[in-house]
């Protein structure tokens, strides 16, 4: 929901859309962008998840080596300390299997979208069950739990299921983005030519 400014001045406000329209070929890029590797991933979906995987592998690398590294921060307790030391040496040695194996780093992704979706599932169920969440929450925290159950069940169906979906909607987006660049675009000619 778009609340209105009231102190925001018509010339504020022209100055504003004029910086929008001015940026209508961003949106535009962007769109393209989206389009592109939306069909790149309908078209060849097991590059892409390998892809993603790759990029999966290169994150729990890093992440695994900056842990490692804070692990021997002196300010941090001993055992913030020791816990950052085996999720840094488990990061590193998971990162390099995923960085091996095509099919390793696959089958790792998978693995982590499936914990994950449940974690988060566990997470919005106990937010839920607390006086700030509610029905929707604990109904969301459960598709959750279910949709992790499902990848780690069936894991090639499930990312099958998952890179069709990004697919599509990486599609739908791009489409939605070029046509609002060029709504932009016509915005800002409709201000130029009013001024």
């Amino acid at each position: 929901m778009v609340v209105a400014d009231e102190t925001i001045s018509p010339a504020d406000e022209q100055a504003l859309l004029g910086r929008i329209g001015r940026a209508w070929w961003v949106v535009l890029l962007l769109g393209v962008v989206s389009l592109i590797v939306g069909v790149i991933v309908l078209i060849r979906p097991f590059t892409a998840v390998n892809v993603a995987a790759i990029i999966f592998g290169i994150w729990l690398l890093v992440s695994g080596v900056i842990q490692l590294a804070q692990a021997f921060d002196k300010q941090l307790e001993t055992i913030s300390r020791v816990l950052n030391a085996i999720t840094g040496v488990i990061g590193i040695v998971l990162g390099i299997i995923c960085l091996d194996s095509a099919e390793d780093r696959i089958a790792l992704l998978t693995l982590f979208i499936g914990i994950w979706w449940i974690m988060r599932g566990i997470v919005q169920i106990a937010i839920g069950a607390s006086e700030q969440g509610g029905g929707v929450v604990i109904f969301l925290g459960i598709l959750g739990i279910l949709a992790g159950g499902v990848v780690l069940i069936w894991p090639i169906a499930s990312l099958t299921v998952l890179t069709l979906v990004v697919g599509i909607w990486l599609v739908v987006l791009g489409i939605f983005e070029i046509i609002a660049s060029f709504r932009v675009r016509s915005l800002k000619k409709a201000r130029q030519a009013s001024v």
